[in-house]
């Protein structure tokens, strides 16, 4: 009955970890982990703090500089997110969630080459990472490397084949080198996997009304 209480208090990561550092608040990882439930809330200020105090409790302490770098890119500091997530390496330097959030921030400012390098790291130490060889594809699909990101994507197909987002992004490469009944197909498999996927449906009805175009 008592766990059962406990658990009805612990609506979710945030009331968890709040109530460890209530009853813990020397001890570092609950703090960090208070910081990555910030995090998900979008509450990027609190993140910030829970990580530095994390970081002043435990020296040489690699997750609250991720919970820093995500908080930074939360709120568009990119290279403060940057800074941190490669003082997260330096500590630890197999650290591939480093490696993707890295990759993702070079990807949002448009920093692609940075970007691919880690995503091929984090692949390289997470082998069956999906959502960073999809990420991989679409870096190399900006930098019009076509052809690599279909093979990147087919390669994350034989690890998640019911996977909507690489079937979309297949649909989009696809769609990009002309080869629309390809890419019809493509987003055809999204929504038989995904049937409220908006954006699927659009790029479906917008491809079969090219097709019929072109008949």
């Amino acid at each position: 009955w008592a766990a059962k209480q406990r658990n009805l208090f612990w609506k979710d990561d945030l009331s968890l970890w709040s109530d460890v550092v209530k009853k813990s608040p020397f001890k570092a990882r609950p703090h960090n982990n208070l910081a990555v439930a910030y995090n998900e809330k979008d509450l990027m200020e609190q993140a910030i703090a829970e990580a530095v105090i994390a970081l002043r409790l435990r020296q040489n302490y690699a997750s609250p500089f991720i919970s820093l770098g995500n908080a930074y890119f939360k709120k568009g500091a990119f290279d403060m997110a940057i800074m941190s997530f490669k003082k997260a390496l330096s500590i630890k330097s197999d650290y591939p969630d480093a490696y993707f959030s890295m990759g993702l921030t070079y990807a949002k400012k448009n920093d692609m080459d940075p970007a691919i390098e880690a995503f091929k790291k984090a692949i390289e130490l997470r082998p069956y990472d999906v959502t960073a060889r999809v990420n991989l594809a679409a870096a190399y699909g900006s930098k019009g490397l076509t052809d690599t990101a279909i093979a990147e994507l087919r390669q994350a197909m034989t690890i998640k084949p019911d996977s909507p987002d690489i079937h979309y992004n297949l649909g989009v490469a696809f769609e990009g080198k002309g080869l629309l009944f390809n890419a019809l197909s493509e987003y055809k498999t999204v929504l038989l996997l995904s049937p409220d996927d908006r954006e699927a449906l659009d790029k479906y009805h917008e491809i079969r009304k090219k097709l019929k175009m072109s008949l």
